[in-house]
């Protein structure tokens, strides 16, 4: 694993323990998305003058924020920012090494991870506004003394549209979400069109998580991938993930692998993270279909990590890319 890609992990990983995405415990096997009201802005304006500040609903009552903040810092949200054309000056070193901002970030001042150690740095940056994913609400406490503070917790948004569309309400920034959703949309339609024909009515998708030594099973959310494979391009899911997650609003759940062949469809996208490492001889393993006709796709961590618009955007496009790879190479 390269320097970087173990840096990006390691905080992506620690965001995931911070703001507990993922728990394992004897008596819960699943998590389900926390879907708070998405912030919409209210303006607070002033008879004779342009509005100065907005109040945005959130999770722990209403803020109230410049309405046209200059100096932002971030933690989970840089590529809303950037894909709005909004420069933070300060954002995690995850964020930051994402390979979808990567042309987007120079000048970003890099605040490390969500912990004690940011708060002096991002006092230093002087921000108008700090916007987080929160999680700790100590720290949360901290970061209100600096600039007011949107905590937008992990799960808020089910998809890219509605991410999009928040973010442009936030900064005011309506016609530039509507204008990139378009080209979104545009850029999907393509991914679609480019593998139509290549799936047959009815084949099934799976998407699993090796991490660790616990396996996941992804639905259409912010895991792996989940919303490019099934809500953009529309790639279908076992009947069982689709009630028991997609129809259920959860991420993922994590299963035992005996249990891995009630989870897996005609194809496989397979992410390995966190030390995971697969046994290809396991019996359970290698006794899916899937896996004995050569229909499993591994998915780069790296690029299928991040969850974001970009990363979305992205994702969509190396989906259909696998797919007419090897859907051309073994079907046709």
């Amino acid at each position: 694993m390269t320097g970087v890609k173990s840096k990006w992990w390691t905080g992506l990983m620690f965001l995931v323990l911070v703001i507990g995405i993922i728990g394992c415990s004897s008596q819960v096997e699943e998590t389900t998305k926390n879907k708070p009201s998405s912030p919409v802005a209210t303006e607070e304006q002033p008879a004779d003058s342009a509005a100065k500040t907005q109040v945005i609903p959130t999770v722990n009552g209403d803020v109230e924020i410049p309405a046209n903040p200059q100096r932002i810092v971030t933690q989970g949200y840089l590529a809303d920012f950037l894909a709005l054309g909004i420069k933070p000056v300060g954002a995690p070193d995850y964020e930051l090494e994402s390979p979808y901002v990567l042309d987007l970030v120079e000048g970003v001042a890099d605040i490390g991870r969500i912990d004690g150690g940011s708060v002096e740095k991002i006092l230093s940056l002087e921000p108008d506004l700090i916007v987080t994913v929160g999680g700790d609400e100590k720290l949360n406490e901290q970061y209100r003394k600096i600039a007011p503070t949107l905590i937008i917790p992990y799960g808020t948004y089910d998809n890219v549209h509605e991410e999009i569309t928040a973010f442009g309400e936030i900064l005011n920034k309506q016609k530039e979400a509507a204008d990139w959703l378009s080209q979104f949309e545009v850029k999907v339609k393509s991914a679609k069109d480019s593998i139509q024909g290549l799936v047959q009515e009815g084949t099934t998708f799976s998407n699993f998580s090796l991490f660790g030594k616990d396996w996941y099973i992804n639905g259409d959310g912010v895991n792996r991938g989940g919303q490019a494979i099934y809500q953009q391009l529309g790639l279908k899911a076992p009947d069982i993930v689709q009630k028991e997650l997609i129809d259920q609003d959860k991420d993922t759940v994590t299963v035992s692998e005996e249990k891995l062949a009630d989870y897996a469809g005609d194809y496989i996208f397979l992410d390995l993270s966190n030390g995971g490492s697969l046994d290809e001889t396991s019996p359970v393993w290698s006794s899916l279909d899937a896996v004995k006709n050569n229909r499993v796709f591994k998915l780069d961590g790296e690029r299928f990590w991040p969850y974001d618009p970009l990363a979305v955007e992205a994702q969509v496009q190396e989906i259909a890319n696998m797919i007419q790879e090897r859907f051309g190479q073994t079907e046709h």
